[in-house]
């Protein structure tokens, strides 16, 4: 009577058990697709009017057919912060990034810049899965020769065999090095990618007006970005080439930091029309310093394009706002109106453990008696060679308050930074970034602090003599 008890309450409690597990399975399911019963879907279908193959393809060769490998992405989950959002459906967003930083960067992406597109693909230097997206591998198809011996790929074949997390293999292969040896190697398979993922991006989503390629860590300005496309011509047409013009050894390319535009006819050419041309640039990769720099080599010797508008990314990228409530006209987002909602608030005459990056464009004044890096003596302001030196610069480099009042001191300085006796000023007026110090004993010390401040009145006064923003001025491309 016992055991039949037991086994009777064994039953019912397994057959709750797998209740519970089967629902849960069907209810993933069920998130991932659209309702059978007609209600919304959570997620939005594929746009059927990129599914299929571009009309310009009949010269592709066999071993290269657009579409043949491609995956319909993940629909996307319906959000009323995206009732407002651009129409987005000609354009692709391919992110670039790298299985060390993936999960600290995707996430973000998916709930700001990815948040209320229909398509987008996402590329690594391993394959993943990321919250129910894939994450392909740029660099599985770089040739044999190049991969093999080549400490570039140290990382990608750690990566490979790693049976846990990516973090921790490379924690242990970077043992002592405090990650520089990890992101040094992470920017060395980097120049093996952009050329592979604009290939793989044109298999896998052939059909596109624009394609817009970015890394994890940008931020797109989409209201101003839709409305200046529509003014260009027509990109199956036209090779277009956008972004923000950088130089190596006199030759001019898009930085791949900021973004970069190519028009559906820039890749038809370079990738459709030119089967195998990621691979013919893998030795050039591997003697090169960057992917962007590689990439623009491709595009300039394969099909005679150059990059356009050198001032790219001050316009569309690099800020960090939310998509904000809705609006029934649409609107171009500002520089000003950004400042006022995200920079202005945070300004204060303190801010302890913080940089606002000072040094890095300012004038800094140094302790005579303490050692300094070569490039902070280049930088420093020579008083041993002035005739006469006001007290209030002899004294900059003593503490936060004597930097301050130097910063006061100058009419055209808004904001000034001190630790260690290094004193600078600058300019213009920056953000900036946490600066924690090292060593929590030199908390204690209150001058080995990263320690900034801002000259708030002055800069609100600049900015009420800027006056009202006049209509936006697009670039001519």
């Amino acid at each position: 009577m016992f055991l039949h008890r037991w086994l009777g309450k064994f039953a019912a409690v397994a057959t709750c058990i797998f209740v519970f597990l089967k629902t849960s399975q069907r209810l993933s399911e069920w998130s991932l697709r659209t309702s059978a019963l007609g209600t919304p879907s959570i997620r939005h279908p594929y746009s059927a009017t990129h599914a299929g193959n571009n009309n310009n393809n009949n010269n592709t060769s066999e071993s290269w057919k657009p579409g043949n490998d491609r995956t319909p992405p993940v629909a996307r989950p319906g959000d009323p912060l995206c009732a407002s959002f651009p129409d987005t459906s000609n354009i692709l967003v391919v992110v670039k990034t790298g299985a060390t930083e993936s999960y600290a960067r995707i996430p973000t992406q998916l709930v700001t810049v990815l948040r209320c597109l229909p398509d987008f693909l996402l590329f690594s230097d391993l394959e993943q899965n990321i919250a129910g997206y894939r994450v392909y591998d740029s660099l599985d198809a770089v040739t044999r020769d190049v991969q093999e011996g080549n400490p570039n790929f140290d990382l990608y074949r750690r990566q490979q065999a790693c049976p846990v997390d990516q973090q921790s293999c490379n924690a242990d292969a970077d043992e002592g090095n405090s990650g520089r040896q990890e992101q040094r190697r992470g920017w060395e398979l980097d120049k093996y990618k952009n050329i592979h993922i604009a290939e793989k991006t044109y298999r896998l989503r052939p059909s596109y007006d624009w394609y817009l390629f970015i890394d994890a860590d940008t931020y797109v300005l989409w209201r101003n970005l839709v409305q200046w496309l529509r003014k260009l011509g027509d990109p199956w047409n036209t090779k277009y080439y956008i972004g923000s013009a950088t130089l190596i050894d006199d030759f001019s390319f898009a930085h791949g930091g900021s973004g970069y535009i190519l028009s559906q006819a820039t890749m038809w050419n370079l990738v459709g029309n030119h089967a195998g041309v990621a691979n013919s640039y893998d030795m050039t990769a591997k003697n090169s310093c960057c992917g962007d720099y590689v990439l623009g080599l491709a595009l300039n010797e394969t099909i005679n394009v150059g990059v356009s508008f050198a001032e790219f990314e001050k316009r569309f990228y690099e800020l960090s706002p939310s998509p904000g409530p809705p609006r029934h006209h649409p609107v171009v987002l500002r520089f000003k109106d950004v400042y006022h909602e995200f920079v202005e608030p945070k300004l204060s005459v303190r801010r302890d453990d913080w940089d606002n990056l000072s040094e890095d464009e300012g004038v800094l004044y140094l302790d005579p008696k303490a050692e300094h890096a070569q490039w902070q003596k280049d930088r420093a302001k020579k008083l041993d060679r002035q005739i006469s030196v006001p007290a209030v610069e002899m004294d900059a480099h003593k503490s936060f308050e004597h930097c301050r009042k130097l910063c006061d001191s100058i009419a055209k300085c808004f904001q000034f930074s001190f630790h260690d006796g290094i004193c600078a000023y600058s300019k213009s007026f920056t953000l900036g970034k946490p600066k924690p110090t090292e060593k929590m004993e030199k908390t204690e010390k209150d001058g080995q602090r990263w320690t900034s401040g801002w000259n708030v009145r002055r800069i609100q006064d600049w900015v009420e003599k800027q006056g009202s923003c006049k209509e936006p001025v697009w670039p001519n491309v």
